[in-house]
């Protein structure tokens, strides 16, 4: 029986293909059917056939194996209408924009190897009639469906029934008119991979489960809230789905159910929809495999992200783009928590948003995020570089600033350093006018694969020439050059290429002969003062070696005490800034009063109240056997610190060096350096905080330090010996160790 049918079933194809055959020729042309169609043996046999002239199927050469029939008068095709197409290995048909109106049910039947049909802007084609030519497809070939553009209100609940379609694997459906689809009519296509229904104005679906499935596209539809993908029992309708595009949609609420029972779901893309411009919190947390998730123009512009929106430690790549989310207000969400529950972020996109100015905030909303490679900060209106925010970024190996208000930026090592996987760095069209050697650190520039400086307004002045001589060995890596670096200042120069600026050594530093008169006078002046300043040093050595021989005399005989610190109430006396109290206060007295037992004076606690506080500091300082002053760029910033710098400088002048003890918390940046702070450290041995592991080594130092004996008095201290606190009623100087006058 089953032999019966099949010698039945070849005899009819037999007969179908004599009937067409008997009206064309035996075999394909050599050449292409012009002027209706154009041919390329290349790019795998492609035949393209078009113009409103052409109502009928040619014959094509035998290479071709896709053809595309756009734009012609094509309005029937019977059961021979495709047989001018046997005569080649015909993969790929594709009916774009003719009127067809009927396609016969055994069109296909002798297209053997068709593996891809399209049928995209054929409006009067009836659904129905396209279904039943689908039984004349190869069996089990056919694995791309594109029925797009037909404007279609719905479909057969039996469409896809026929199983010579139940092989496809991607159905594309978009751009038609369904209001409604039930995904039972793809039950039957057992190996169906991804489905596309975007651009229909689809309001509602009923799912079944299609565990083959691993893409949908729902986008551009008319969805008002996610649909739902758990079958009975928590089932999913889709196990095996790892992308869903729901972009552009009127979606108006994210919730923590809103995508239960996608388990292998990675991407998720979100673009264009209005969520009640509010991100809820846990609303991905469901989403074991998220990888993946794009909210561009999300909310337009996004109001408020709570707390633990982005609660996913498996998500890798995020996009706010375009959401015009305000950083700058703290109000609208927690600077500490919004990416803390994202850890393993690796792609950030923030581009067109408001970042915040303050850069505190900014570090913190970066803290948690050590492990990210590419960050986008395009469009966020940055001013000014916050510091170290990237250079906590190890991993990271893109930084796009571009398209900012970004013109100048100091401490290039607390914005750029030790980014030690840095590869590309965007700083295009911001208001950056020059570029010298401290633009950038020095080992970042070296490992750098593209800088992009494009569009900057370039100053051709002197102060450029590093950044010119730097492109001549280094320009390969810069992106846009040379077209796109041009010079903006001075007028007589703008719209220069920056490349044809080329000044010399001797333009920009000519010689003057005012120079030469200078550097004459300067140096007789600096003889006659040399001259005169050695005669006087040796006239008065001479009277010190005398006098020092009497008082090493005197001191034999006990005239002359030196300083203990028994003989004052307190060890140390603390100078330092009020932002540096912490330190003080946690680190500081605790180390040396708690553990060690000395005894410090801190003027928050012994400065006696009512006094002013020049009077404070003179009478502890007198109380004091020694100076601990705590260095940092506040200290150094302070009038206030400053004078105290003063004051502790005449008691080094009377006591020595050692008298004097300084600690210096952080580097101070070379414009916070004042003349009274550069000659302390200059004239004094300072010690160097560090947290960490040379911790025990700073205190076991500094406490050897404050408990050194200070030594023999100086010089200047024996010219008026009776005046020493430290004496109290001792034995001093005698008369007769006076020093000399003149």
């Amino acid at each position: 029986m089953i032999f019966h049918r099949g010698c039945v079933i070849m005899l009819c194809l037999i007969i179908i293909k004599f009937e067409c055959a008997s009206t064309c020729m035996s075999s394909a042309p050599e050449e292409c059917p012009k002027p209706f169609c154009k041919c390329q043996k290349k790019s795998n046999g492609k035949a393209v056939c078009s113009g409103r002239s052409l109502n009928y199927i040619p014959r094509l050469p035998k290479y071709i194996r896709s053809v595309i029939f756009t734009n012609t008068s094509i309005r029937a095709i019977d059961k021979c209408g495709l047989v001018n197409l046997t005569f080649q290995q015909i993969e790929k048909i594709n009916f774009t924009g003719n009127d067809l109106h009927s396609i016969d049910k055994d069109a296909f039947l002798n297209l053997t190897f068709l593996a891809s049909l399209i049928v995209s802007s054929e409006p009067h084609l009836n659904v129905s009639v396209l279904k039943l030519s689908f039984q004349s497809f190869p069996r089990y070939k056919l694995s791309e469906l594109r029925l797009t553009f037909n404007y279609w209100k719905s479909l057969p609940r039996d469409m896809f029934n026929n199983a010579h379609v139940s092989n496809v694997r991607h159905l594309f459906l978009q751009a038609n008119s369904f209001t409604y689809v039930n995904f039972t009519t793809f039950k039957s296509m057992t190996r169906l991979r991804d489905i596309s229904l975007s651009n229909n104005p689809i309001t509602h679906v009923w799912l079944t489960q299609l565990t083959s499935l691993t893409k949908l596209d729902m986008s551009s539809n008319h969805f008002a809230k996610v649909p739902i993908f758990c079958g009975r029992n928590n089932t999913s309708y889709f196990p095996n789905l790892n992308t869903i595009i729901l972009s552009r949609n009127k979606i108006g609420f994210l919730g923590p159910k809103s995508f239960r029972c996608l388990p292998r779901l990675s991407k998720l893309y979100l673009d264009y929809t209005y969520i009640g411009r509010r991100l809820q919190d846990n609303v991905f947390a469901s989403l074991p495999s998220l990888r993946t998730l794009h909210l561009l123009k999300t909310g337009n512009p996004l109001r408020f992200i709570s707390q633990n929106a982005f609660n996913s430690s498996s998500l890798e790549t995020l996009s706010l783009q375009g959401s015009h989310f305000h950083f700058d207000k703290q109000r609208r969400y927690n600077a500490n928590r919004i990416f803390a529950s994202c850890p393993n972020l690796q792609h950030l996109d923030l581009t067109d948003n408001y970042m915040t100015s303050d850069e505190s905030t900014f570090q913190t909303i970066f803290r948690p995020l050590g492990k990210l490679q590419k960050l986008f900060l395009s469009s966020t209106r940055i001013v000014s570089l916050p510091t170290n925010v990237f250079t906590h970024m190890k991993l990271l190996q893109e930084l796009h600033l571009n398209n900012n208000g970004i013109n100048f930026w100091n401490n290039s090592y607390r914005i750029f350093g030790n980014m030690t996987s840095m590869k590309f760095l965007n700083l295009k069209q911001n208001y950056i006018s020059v570029i010298n050697d401290t633009s950038f650190p020095d080992d970042l520039l070296s490992r750098l694969e593209t800088l992009n400086l494009a569009r900057n307004p370039f100053s051709c002045i002197c102060d450029q020439m590093w950044f010119r001589n730097w492109i001549q060995q280094n320009g390969s890596i810069l992106k846009e050059y040379p077209n796109q670096y041009k010079c903006r200042h001075p007028n007589n120069m703008n719209g220069i290429v920056l490349r044809d600026y080329n000044p010399t050594d001797k333009m920009c530093n000519p010689w003057n002969p005012l120079y030469t008169m200078a550097i004459v006078i300067g140096m007789v002046v600096i003889s006659f003062i040399t001259v005169g300043s050695i005669t006087a040093k040796c006239q008065g050595n001479i009277k010190n070696y005398i006098y020092l021989l009497r008082v090493y005399h005197n001191r034999k005989q006990g005239y002359i005490p030196l300083d203990s610190e028994e003989d004052y109430e307190y060890h140390a006396f603390v100078v330092y800034c009020d932002n540096d109290r912490k330190w003080v206060h946690n680190d500081l007295l605790n180390k040396l009063e708690n553990e060690e037992g000395l005894q410090l004076c801190i003027h928050h606690r012994n400065f006696i109240v009512g006094d002013s506080i020049s009077v404070n500091v003179d009478n502890f300082l007198k109380k004091s056997w020694k100076v601990l002053v705590i260095v940092s760029n506040n200290f150094a910033q302070s009038e206030w610190c400053q004078w105290e710098v003063d004051v502790v400088q005449e008691r080094r002048r009377r006591q020595g060096k050692e008298v004097i003890v300084p600690i210096i918390l952080e580097t101070i940046d070379s414009q916070n350096m004042t003349s009274q702070l550069r000659t302390l450290l200059d004239s004094t041995p300072s010690l160097r905080y560090r947290s960490g592991v040379g911790s025990e080594l700073f205190w076991k130092v500094l406490l050897e330090s404050l408990r050194k004996p200070l030594g023999h008095p100086p010089t200047s201290l024996l010219y008026s010996g009776i005046d020493h606190p430290s004496f109290n009623g001792q034995t001093s100087v005698s008369s007769e160790t006076e020093l000399p006058t003149g």
